[in-house]
Formats: C-alpha cells, structure tokens, sequence
C-alpha cells in the first residue's frame, strides 16, 4: 500500500509497505493511556529504513494512493 503523509509545511512522503493498512499507520501515531488515547507527540519513523522521522502533531493529512 502507498500511503502518502502531507506535513503542516506542506513537506509530502509516500510511505510504500506491503501489508500495510491506513490503521496500522494510524496505530504508531498514538499513545494508549488510562485516560485514553492521546496523540503521540515526539518523533516516530515513517519508514521501516528508519531514514525518515516526523512528529505526528505536525501531520496535516494522509491519502491513499493507487498503485
């Protein structure tokens, strides 16, 4: 699947996994707390290279790709 993350600076990313879904992308930008879910605010990989980091406050949209 691509998935493409648009940043508030309106810097883009395509992240392309294999078997991977919008709900997993959207698991890794939470913390589940007591209290419930809050949005993780630090930096997290996009990708599995470990070569992009982003802080999930600055996401701005996501948008599924064709491929």
């Amino acid at each position: 699947m691509k998935i493409k993350v648009i940043m508030n600076s309106g810097k883009e990313y395509v992240i392309v996994e294999e078997n991977y879904s919008v709900n997993d992308f959207k698991k890794t930008l939470y913390n589940d707390r007591p209290e419930g879910r809050e949005l993780f605010n630090g930096f997290i990989y996009l990708d599995r290279a470990k070569k992009i980091t982003i802080n999930p406050t600055h996401i701005s949209s996501i948008e599924v790709l064709q491929e």
